[in-house]
């Protein structure tokens, strides 16, 4: 099975609880995009500082700390048999939704923003884990059937890269573990990396 590193934005607080051997806390809001879990940058340690250093975090010191993650059985949206399964959960959602008068969630921008990049994933969250409830249901039935450890998928976000550009600046790669036991191991970021990449500290107070 596939083994990666991946990148945990935080602020200080909590990298140091994290190097300390406290457990990564799930997300569980509603608008996670791949659904309920911790999530990461796959080999990005830049992108996972900026998330953490964006104003609307409120982190007096942000942080990052790496994790050496193992993917095991993953849902991986970069694939087509993983776009085909997310494909068929909508398909039950919306029958879901119709049969019960619900609403369909929507994606949606921030609030005060318009970039078009619909961050607020709420669609997407209820899509997956209408995924992940299906595979829970018919592990019940059928224990041979295995639910997914890890969720891997391409954002593509931001601003055009250039004019007419098909790339985005803050396109990455992001990891949601679903199962804590796929993550092996944490590491702090070595001294010559934040000074290569020209980070600020990310640990120790000045």
């Amino acid at each position: 099975m596939a083994l990666v590193l991946a990148y945990h934005g935080c602020d200080l607080e909590t990298a140091q609880e994290l190097l300390g051997g406290s457990p990564f806390q799930p997300s569980i809001r509603d608008y996670d995009w791949l659904g309920s879990g911790s999530y990461f940058w796959e080999n990005d340690v830049v992108r996972a500082f900026r998330w953490a250093a964006e104003p609307r975090r409120k982190f007096d010191r942000p942080s990052v700390v790496g994790a050496a993650i193992e993917l095991e059985n993953c849902l991986d949206l970069t694939t087509q048999s993983g776009i085909e399964a997310v494909w068929l959960a909508y398909n039950e959602l919306i029958r879901m939704a119709e049969r019960d008068g619900k609403p369909i969630p929507e994606n949606v921008d921030p609030a005060n923003e318009s970039n078009g990049d619909k961050i607020i994933r709420r669609l997407d969250c209820a899509v997956m884990n209408c995924l992940f409830g299906i595979l829970q249901t018919s592990q019940e039935s059928a224990p041979k059937s295995q639910p997914y450890s890890t969720v891997r998928a391409l954002f593509p976000e931001g601003s055009e890269l250039y004019p007419g550009a098909g790339f985005r600046d803050k396109t990455h790669i992001q990891i949601c573990v679903r199962d804590p036991e796929q993550i092996l191991g944490v590491f702090r970021i070595p001294e010559w990396q934040r000074l290569e990449l020209e980070l600020p500290s990310l640990y120790n107070r000045p």
